[in-house]
C-alpha cells in the first residue's frame, strides 16, 4: 500500500474515532436505577402505646445510662448527706427540663435495669415564691407487673423516720408492695394501688414503677385530677387523725390544668409531647408487639452527580399517612410521598433522610448516604442524558497519533 493510500486510511479511522469519541457513551457515570427497596425489618427498640378513649400515642422510652432512681433524682430530707439542704425540695429535681407548671406528664424512662413508667406533677423550683400553687391528684393502678417494684413514690419518707407528718396517700395492694417503704392500708378491690398525692406551691409530686418490659403488661391508670382527687389538702376527705390546717390550703389547693405524654424522638435526640383530651378518662399503657411495629427503609443510589436526577424509594409497614423527606437536614419535595426525585446542586456527602408517619403518630425513620461528583464539562462532553463520551481531549490526541503514524510511512 503506497503512502497516499495509507493516509487516506488513516484518516478515514482517524474521522471515525472523532465521530465515536464526540457522540458514543462511554461506561456511563450515572447511578444505577434504584433497586426495590429492602422489606422493613422490625427494630430493636420496643416502642409503647398509650391510650385514652380515641386517641392513641405512640411512645418511646427516654434511653439513660442510670436507673431511674438517679433520672427521677428524688429529695427529701431524711437522708444522709453532708450538705442538710440536699434533700429538702421534697420534688424530682432530675427532671425539671421535663416539668411545666400546671401540668402532669407521663413517660417511659429506660435504663440499665430496664423500664420504668414515670409520672410527675407540676415543676420544681428552687425558690418556691415563683412556682405556681400546687394541687392534688389520684391515681388507681391495674395491671402493675407482679414482678415489678417502687422505685420512687415520691413522697414516702415518712416511712423512713420516726416523723407522723404525711401529705401523701398510699394504699398498695399486698403484690405490689416491693420497693415501697410502707403503705397506707388496702386499695380498692381489683385495684392494684392507689396513690394520692398533695403538694405546695413550686413543688412536684409522682411516682417511678419499674417493670414494663415484657411483651404482656398492660397497665390503666383512673385518674382523679384537682377537686376530684381522692384526698385535698385540709378537706374533709383525708383520713388523717389531725387534718391539716386549712388556713394553709391555698398553696396547696391549686389546680393541675394539662396532662401531656412524653415520648422520645426515634434519633433518642429530643422529646416529643403529646395532650390528653381529658383529665377525667382513663389511660393504658401497654407494649407495642414487634408485629405491630412501625419500620421503614429507604433505597436508592450510592453515588449521584451534580444537576442529575437520582430517585429515592421508600417502604414502611402500616398505613402510612404522610412521608417527610429531607437532605442535609433540609425539607425536600416529593412528586410521589414514598418517592423522591432530586438533582443535587453541590459535590460531596449527602445524607437522605424519610420518616413515615402514621395517623396515629406513629413513626419510623430510614437515611441513607449519597457521594456527589461533580459533573464535569471541561475535557468531556455529555450526551444528552449526561453521559461523558471519550471526548475532543482524547480524540485530538489519537489524531495527533495517526498523523505521525503518517508522516513515519510517508518518510519510510
Amino acid at each position: 500500500m503506497n503512502a497516499t493510500r495509507q493516509t487516506a486510511v488513516l484518516s478515514g479511522l482517524v474521522g471515525l474515532l472523532m465521530i465515536t469519541a464526540l457522540f458514543a457513551p462511554a461506561v456511563s457515570a450515572q447511578p444505577d436505577p434504584p433497586d426495590q427497596p429492602d422489606q422493613p425489618t422490625a427494630d430493636d427498640d420496643r416502642t409503647y402505646r398509650i391510650v385514652q378513649g380515641d386517641q392513641t400515642f405512640e411512645v418511646r422510652p427516654i434511653q439513660g445510662e442510670v436507673p431511674v432512681e438517679e433520672f427521677y433524682d428524688y429529695r427529701y430530707p431524711y437522708q444522709s448527706r453532708e450538705d442538710p439542704s440536699w434533700g429538702r425540695s421534697f420534688s424530682s429535681e432530675g427532671t425539671t427540663d421535663l416539668q411545666e407548671d400546671r401540668t402532669s406528664i407521663l413517660m417511659l424512662y429506660e435504663g440499665p435495669d430496664g423500664v420504668s413508667l414515670v409520672a410527675i406533677h407540676d415543676k420544681y423550683y428552687e425558690d418556691r415564691e415563683n412556682g405556681t400553687a400546687g394541687s392534688s391528684v389520684s391515681f388507681e393502678l391495674t395491671g402493675l407487673p407482679d414482678d415489678g417494684e417502687w422505685a420512687v413514690i415520691d413522697d414516702d419518707y415518712d416511712w423512713r423516720n420516726e416523723t407522723v407528718e404525711k401529705d401523701d396517700i398510699h394504699q398498695l395492694g399486698e403484690d405490689h408492695q416491693a420497693g415501697a417503704a410502707g403503705t397506707d392500708g388496702e386499695p380498692p378491690e381489683g385495684v392494684d394501688a392507689r396513690l394520692s398525692w398533695v403538694w405546695t406551691n413550686g413543688r412536684t409530686d409522682g411516682m417511678a414503677y419499674r417493670g414494663l418490659g415484657s411483651e404482656d403488661v398492660s397497665v390503666t391508670i383512673d385518674p382523679a385530677f384537682n377537686e376530684d382527687s381522692y384526698h385535698r389538702y385540709g378537706d374533709d376527705r383525708r383520713p388523717d387523725e389531725d387534718p391539716d390546717d386549712p388556713e394553709e390550703g391555698a398553696e396547696y389547693n391549686g389546680t393541675i390544668d394539662d396532662w401531656q405524654v412524653i415520648s422520645a424522638t426515634e434519633d433518642g435526640e429530643d422529646i416529643r409531647r403529646s395532650w390528653f383530651d381529658s383529665l377525667e378518662e382513663e389511660v393504658t399503657i401497654e407494649p407495642v408487639s414487634e408485629s405491630e411495629q412501625l419500620t421503614a427503609s429507604l433505597s436508592g443510589p450510592e453515588q449521584a452527580t451534580v444537576d442529575q436526577n437520582a430517585t429515592f424509594s421508600a417502604n414502611a409497614t402500616g398505613d402510612i399517612e404522610t412521608y417527610e423527606w429531607s437532605i442535609d437536614g433540609t425539607p425536600a419535595d416529593s412528586a410521589d410521598g414514598s418517592t423522591l426525585t432530586h438533582a443535587f446542586e453541590e459535590a460531596g456527602t449527602a445524607t437522605v433522610n424519610v420518616t413515615a408517619t402514621t395517623a396515629a403518630e406513629q413513626s419510623a425513620t430510614a437515611s441513607t448516604t449519597v457521594e456527589v461528583a461533580e459533573n464535569e464539562t471541561t475535557g468531556t462532553q455529555a450526551t444528552e442524558d449526561g453521559t461523558p463520551g471519550f471526548g475532543i481531549g482524547a480524540a485530538l490526541a489519537a489524531l495527533g497519533g495517526v498523523l505521525l503514524l503518517a508522516a513515519r510511512q510517508r518518510g519510510s
